[in-house]
């Protein structure tokens, strides 16, 4: 055998280990997808903006996102969560995160997004609904 055949010879064998491993990856990632309910449709999207926010944040965060994008507030002015709201931990930090760049205020500010049910929101003005939250003014 001659230095040249060994030579191809190794090439063959490392590129069909490498097509074997390839299939065993994809053959894992498949596995994983099925059990896992990956969907699909959102690889599709990866790069579009916001690509995924409905599956990845709470109902709550998305709808207060959807009132903002409608009914942008005045630059500077804060907002303040409901007390419902504000309670859930994992919601308040969502909400900072998602609608960053607003200023977020700990007291009661006159813009609030509350809860449905938040019996504050009764005395303060609708400005408009999305799902279990409102946008409201509570001047």
């Amino acid at each position: 055998m001659t230095p040249h055949q060994s030579e191809t010879r190794l090439s063959r064998v490392r590129v069909i280990t490498a097509l074997l491993i390839a299939l065993l990856i994809a053959g894992t990632l498949a596995n994983a997808a099925r059990k896992s309910d990956f969907d699909v449709a959102l690889l599709r999207d990866a790069f579009v903006a916001d690509a995924g926010i409905n599956a990845s944040l709470p109902q709550e965060v998305v709808d207060a996102r959807t009132l903002l994008q409608t009914h942008p507030l005045e630059e500077g002015s804060l907002l303040s969560l409901g007390q419902g709201l504000r309670d859930d931990t994992l919601l308040q930090q969502r909400m900072w995160e998602a609608l960053f760049p607003q200023r977020f205020s700990d007291a009661d500010a006159r813009m609030r997004i509350l809860r449905a049910a938040d019996p504050v929101a009764a005395t303060c003005t609708l400005i408009e609904r999305s799902g279990d939250v409102i946008l409201a003014d509570c001047a």
